[in-house]
């Protein structure tokens, strides 16, 4: 079944809307899979909704994937709204809320963000000879991440929230013989805690919020992100 087929078929389906609590989707950006981004979207996608889940147990989560399939081609990567004002006024069609409400959907949250990484310091020197061969030295390399939220009332069109969460870390690899890697993932440090302040704004009532004109982060251009 086509893309396009789909989303008509999710319009024709709005009016019988899924029994049981709203949903909350996901949604982000960049959408163009030719991006480095994109595959950020993707592994932040899964870590908020598992920190969703066991922040809310019992949420009904629509991914990504549905959504755009539904709201086809509003969120294809030459179509997607460039920031916040664009995906308000997409959100304030009647066309677009018919289709969101087929899905079962109360609230959207909508991220986006990224990870620089620095470049590696220090040195590692490895030789071998007769007796054998090993590596000296000390390396490093920071890393940050960066992410951002907005959380939509679908039944009101508002933004009634935005989060953000950062996390930074050193990753090191020490070298006495053999090189051990030792890792940091600020990216998941920084989607769990993101995670958990979107399920707070969800679980009390909050004011809206204008949507600002400025871009959402990620879009539009990176600082040196990459996955």
């Amino acid at each position: 079944m086509s893309r396009a087929l789909a989303a008509l078929l999710l319009a024709g389906l709005a009016p019988l809307a899924f029994a049981g609590p709203p949903a909350i989707g996901l949604v982000w950006w960049p959408g163009d899979p030719a991006d480095p981004r994109y595959e950020i979207g993707r592994e932040v996608e899964a870590c908020l909704a598992d920190t969703l889940r066991a922040e809310m147990p019992g949420l009904r989560l629509v991914p990504h994937q549905a959504i755009r399939d539904a709201l086809f081609p509003r969120l294809e990567p030459a179509t997607q709204p460039p920031d916040e004002a664009a995906f308000a006024a997409l959100l304030a069609r009647e066309d677009v809320r018919a289709r969101l409400r087929g899905l079962g959907l109360g609230h959207l949250v909508a991220f986006s963000g990224g990870t620089r990484y620095e470049e590696f310091q220090g040195a590692i020197l490895c030789g071998a000879g007769y007796g054998g061969g090993g590596c000296l030295g000390f390396a490093w390399q920071d890393q940050n991440t960066r992410l951002h939220a907005a959380l939509w009332d679908l039944e009101r069109s508002l933004r009634i929230a935005t989060e953000d969460a950062a996390a930074a870390g050193r990753s090191i690899v020490p070298a006495f013989g053999l090189p051990i890697p030792l890792m940091v993932n600020t990216r998941a440090d920084a989607c769990r805690e993101l995670g958990r302040r979107v399920a707070r704004a969800i679980a009390r009532p909050g004011d809206s919020a204008p949507a600002p004109s400025s871009p959402l982060p990620g879009v539009g251009g990176g600082q040196g992100e990459r996955p």
